[in-house]
């Protein structure tokens, strides 16, 4: 074998020979030095003739053990992105997706369409034109754009992502329907104050997370709502069945509560990571958290703490209503900063290729 025949045959010598070749080549330096992790370097993929002309965006789960509307607020994160440089995007969230279900609902695996209509007209890769995969630095992009780097983010980046969800998001017909027929069930009319207590692994401390807000302090702020507002339920959404608890010991039956909600009994277990004995226990979860925020988000007040929950609350409030809540109480305990990173824990991974 000669040496152009090794030369062409070694992937390494290859990249080294460029280099040797190109190295007083400022083009060839910058996408060199700057491209792998810079989001204007777009690599495109052809897989066939389907959309000929647009540029398909594929939005994939991020995985990782991310909760639901952590992956939801991601999904709007990088449609923030295709809006802006006018590509086409498709959502498709597979295994790696904390609550995906190998066998699919009702005939459907991807699992963005468990809850949703497809965000535009775009319904498959396999034969596109042009393809554009997400990457992280789409992600970090965005986020840096609006000075978003923890849970306390500004108004404009609410807006933003607000936008996304009257352009893009809408419920299935199956998901819209059982949304409304159980938010209709459980509260009727009358003057509902939101509540939400996020309990569970909030307490391990994990690094630029909220400092878990307490019981108590939420108790409190009801407490004068309730003097104040006039509010005739509570309704509470919450991961812990000992709050529960506590707040009926407190406000007795003002409180509603969806009671087939899977909570925790003291592990300080997420119950996302939860494997319950019901059949498609993972969609369930999935269905019980979006139930919590589309309920939160139609109350006529709420107080909270910070979470993925709370914030997609507020991104739909504004989407749907078009403002917040009148009385809207947002418990700023602060953050974390160690070096406990969510990534390096065991939940992180643990729902990678069931």
């Amino acid at each position: 074998m000669g040496f152009m025949d090794l030369l062409r045959k070694s992937e390494k010598l290859v990249y080294w020979n460029r280099c040797r070749i190109h190295r007083n080549d400022p083009a060839f330096r910058r996408m060199l030095l700057e491209g792998y992790e810079n989001p204007d370097f777009l690599e495109m993929h052809t897989y066939g003739r389907e959309y000929e002309g647009k540029c398909v965006y594929l939005i994939e789960e991020r995985g990782a053990g991310v909760g639901f509307f952590a992956e939801f607020g991601v999904t709007l994160i990088h449609l923030y992105f295709a809006y802006e440089r006018g590509f086409v995007p498709y959502v498709r969230w597979g295994i790696n997706y904390l609550y995906y279900e190998p066998e699919g609902i009702d005939g459907e695996k991807n699992a963005f369409l468990y809850f949703f209509q497809p965000v535009s007209e775009v319904t498959g890769i396999e034969h596109a034109c042009h393809v554009i995969h997400t990457q992280e630095s789409h992600y970090v992009q965005v986020k840096a754009q609006f000075e978003a780097v923890s849970y306390d983010v500004s108004d404009a980046y609410i807006d933003a992502m607000a936008h996304m969800v009257k352009k893009y998001i809408r419920y299935n017909e199956t998901t819209e329907q059982y949304l409304e027929k159980e938010y209709r069930n459980l509260l009727g009319d009358g003057k509902v104050l939101g509540v939400h207590f996020r309990g569970t692994d909030f307490r391990k401390g994990y690094n630029n997370h909220p400092i878990p807000v307490q019981i108590e302090q939420e108790i409190e702020q009801v407490k004068v709502l309730i003097e104040t507002s006039g509010y005739d339920r509570i309704f509470l959404a919450t991961d812990e069945q000992a709050a529960v608890e506590r707040f009926r010991e407190v406000f007795g039956d003002k409180i509603c509560v969806y009671e087939d909600t899977f909570r925790d009994n003291g592990t300080d277990e997420s119950i996302a990571f939860s494997e319950g004995n019901r059949d498609r226990h993972h969609y369930y979860l999935a269905r019980e958290v979006v139930r919590d925020q589309y309920t939160l988000t139609h109350c006529d007040g709420l107080v909270c703490g910070y979470s993925n929950v709370t914030f997609i609350a507020r991104v739909m409030r504004r989407a749907w209503f078009g403002n917040e809540w009148k009385d809207f109480v947002l418990i700023d305990n602060g953050l974390y900063h160690n070096d406990n990173a969510f990534s390096q824990s065991a939940n992180s991974k643990i729902r990678n290729k069931r």
